[in-house]
């Protein structure tokens, strides 16, 4: 890589230390993406190429006031040079640019000096251990690390059992990879990205045209994107690596859908980099609340909120409560369609509060997150910029409609696989199943994960906490060991069946963390005995009574040991059994309702009695018969954001893993769960009840 031009260096040396590394940031991953053609770079830095020319944005546009941008050439050697940077005073079109080739070449000559010089140099200075490294080993840290020059053959003898049985994975079911870092989760994904692609081409006819499998490679930033190509590019030993589509998730928006309009950027280079900016602007919105209307708060907020408001800028308390901010943002503000305007106050207020939701239990904690969010957005718009997590949310919205649908067959992927997939939001997470290529099949699905990691605790450095924690979380506080269970007696056949259909239908959504994380479902040694699961598609009216008296009968028909619970799928669902009950002409001493962890006690005296209640409080409880409620109310929510849904299809299916011999449910045909239900009758998994 060479670097010319003199007159550049005044632009960063009077300037901040973040300029600065944003500066060489982009000057490191252009020269890497420039490498190796064709060069991808984030939509952001709006590239411009000619032959081997090419320009692009210097710093982030929050950055660079002067619009400077690089002009930098591939050239045949293999170098890169960086001749020039322009701005809207001197902007120069690439067609017209002229080279000094003589220069590049004195910088090349000179090189070898220059290195001599600089080593000089350091040897002179005193030592700053904590500031400077002696130095960088790039084989190290790049793609090296990972592959160490082997290829995909050397690398199968030398595999952990453990790796031996990722590869090995018929992929029926989607696949978790879990690990601590060092174990090898990156080598395994890519290993596996390959196995599966050479095992596809070998199966090809060989008297028709080719026609080779689409490989999605999703990673959370470009610095890893990178280094997995370079990894791929070593181990790929028949050169089909190039067949594999490696970029992070925000790039795959521009990749199927097009470019965002020239007067909007998206805050942040990728995933990663966007959250860290969304903390930064929460932090400032939060700052100019502080100084303007904080008194109007300040005696009415829970103790936690005050104290970290109050507390010094980039302080934990600080830092957590931001987070705590951004994810009330992205999980309740988008999914139910909460933006700053008439009404929206009034509508955020009336939310039902959930136990995943941030804990802002004061209306005054609500109210202050809404001016924040107010301001936050204000911001963005003012900037021309959307949030990674608004992006994503509207690619989820683009990927949910009628022409996605159409043209998922020739650009949806066969096969998908995620690195760092702790990294990944909710909004991300539920993607996923909507980029295969065939909406009836299983996806298959491979992630990487590090239970211990998050991005929360990546980007701000403090240890997880049940503010940051998502409510799915893969991160379980304290030292644990994760046992992968092989065997389980608690369902029935039948019924175990379902359940492991559902996880496989919706494999990224169900992550419930605490006793649920499982890298897939065990294998059932319980009764073989039992029917399928049913299905009674009802209208929206009288669903919940019908769901009543269809659980009185099961309680009725069981034995004495028997016990039944009505689970309703939400808090919505619930309400709408209780009117049922009411309404009913059952006693009240023949049921039980339980809407709380403290009514679970009432369990030990209603033995006989019909439990009702929803899945988030049947959690870790069992039951012989199962009657399972979903969308009562007719309303859905948890919101129509991908977060909402999320959490909605999480607990769906904890209600249904409820069931040990017998499951009935009740839903509309049209309604959140009408397409997966529909499915699991036509694969002969459940039934459906006239």
């Amino acid at each position: 890589m060479i670097l010319l031009a003199d007159d550049n260096w005044n632009i960063i040396t009077g300037n901040r230390h973040e300029v600065a590394s944003r500066f060489f940031e982009r000057i490191n991953r252009a020269a890497r993406a420039m490498a190796h053609p064709p060069v991808s770079l984030p939509t952001a830095w709006s590239k411009f190429s000619n032959e081997n020319l090419l320009a692009f944005f210097a710093l982030p546009r929050h950055m660079n006031y002067g619009t400077f941008r690089w002009i930098a050439e591939s050239l045949p050697d293999g170098n890169v040079c960086f001749w020039t940077m322009t701005d809207s005073d001197s902007w120069i079109p690439l067609q017209r640019f002229k080279p000094n080739r003589t220069l590049a070449e004195d910088a090349i000559e000179r090189f070898p000096f220059a290195m001599e010089s600089a080593a000089e140099e350091f040897k002179k200075r005193s030592p700053r251990p904590k500031l400077l490294q002696a130095s960088v080993d790039l084989e190290r840290v790049g793609g090296g690390a990972v592959v160490k020059g082997n290829t995909y053959t050397e690398w199968l003898s030398m595999l952990t059992s453990s790796q031996t049985e990722a590869l090995a994975n018929g992929l029926s079911r989607p696949l978790k990879i879990r690990g601590i870092a060092g174990t090898g989760k990156t080598l395994t994904l890519q290993l596996k990205a390959l196995h599966e692609l050479y095992q596809e081409v070998d199966s090809i006819d060989p008297s028709s045209p080719a026609e080779y499998p689409r490989v999605l490679f999703l990673t959370h930033s470009w610095a890893m994107a990178k280094q997995v190509e370079d990894s791929l590019q070593v181990l790929d030993e028949r050169g089909l690596a190039e067949h594999i589509e490696v970029m992070p998730l925000i790039y795959l928006r521009e990749w199927l859908q097009g470019s965002l309009p020239d007067n909007v950027e998206v805050l942040g280079d990728d995933g990663l980099d966007g959250k860290y900016r969304q903390v930064q602007l929460v932090e400032e919105a939060l700052g100019h609340i502080q100084e303007s209307t904080w008194d109007t708060y300040r005696s009415h907020v829970s103790q936690w909120v005050r104290g970290a408001v109050e507390s010094s800028q980039g302080s934990e308390d600080r830092l957590r409560l931001c987070w705590a901010l951004m994810r009330e943002f992205a999980e309740v503000f988008d999914s139910h369609e909460i933006k700053p305007g008439m009404n929206s106050l009034r509508k955020y207020l009336g939310l039902t509060r959930e136990s995943w939701m941030v804990p802002l239990s004061e209306n005054a904690d609500r109210e202050l997150a809404f001016a924040v969010y107010t301001h936050y957005v204000r911001r963005l718009v003012e900037e021309g910029q959307l949030t990674t997590d608004q992006l994503v949310d509207d690619f989820r919205r683009y990927l949910e409609t009628y022409i996605w649908n159409s043209e998922r067959t020739a650009k949806g992927y066969d096969l998908i696989l995620v690195d760092e997939f702790h990294l990944f939001s909710n909004t991300e997470r539920y993607l996923l199943h909507l980029l295969t290529r065939d909406v009836e099949a299983v996806p298959r699905l491979v992630m990487a994960m590090d239970p211990s990691q998050s991005a929360f605790t990546l980007l701000t450095g403090l240890a997880e906490g049940e503010l940051s924690r998502g409510s799915g979380a893969l991160h379980q506080g304290g030292e644990s060991a994760a046992i992968d269970l092989t065997v389980t007696h608690r369902f029935t056949a039948p019924i175990f069946e379902f359940v492991q259909y559902l996880h496989s239908a919706m494999p990224n959504l169900v992550e419930l963390g605490h006793d649920w994380v499982y890298d897939s479902l065990p294998s059932s040694a319980g009764k073989t005995d039992g029917g399928i699961p049913m299905v009674q598609f009802h209208a929206q009216g009288g669903l919940a009574s019908t769901a009543v008296e269809a659980a009185f009968e099961k309680r009725q028909l069981s034995g004495a040991d028997a016990r039944v619970a009505l689970i309703g799928v939400g808090k919505a669902d619930l309400e709408a059994i209780k009117r049922g009950l009411r309404e009913s002409e059952h006693p009240t001493s023949s049921f039980v309702v339980i809407e709380g962890r403290d009514d679970i006690e009432l369990l030990r005296y209603s033995r006989r009695a019909l439990v009702a209640t929803t899945a988030e409080y049947a959690a870790g409880l069992q039951f012989s018969h199962v009657v399972l409620v979903s969308g009562a109310s007719g309303s859905f929510e948890y919101g129509h954001g991908a977060s909402g849904k999320r959490a909605a299809y999480s607990q769906f299916y904890l209600a249904a893993s409820r069931a040990q011999e017998d499951l009935l449910i009740f839903a509309h045909q049209d309604g959140e769960f009408g397409e997966v239900l529909s499915r699991g009758i036509l694969n002969g998994l459940a039934g459906e009840r006239a």
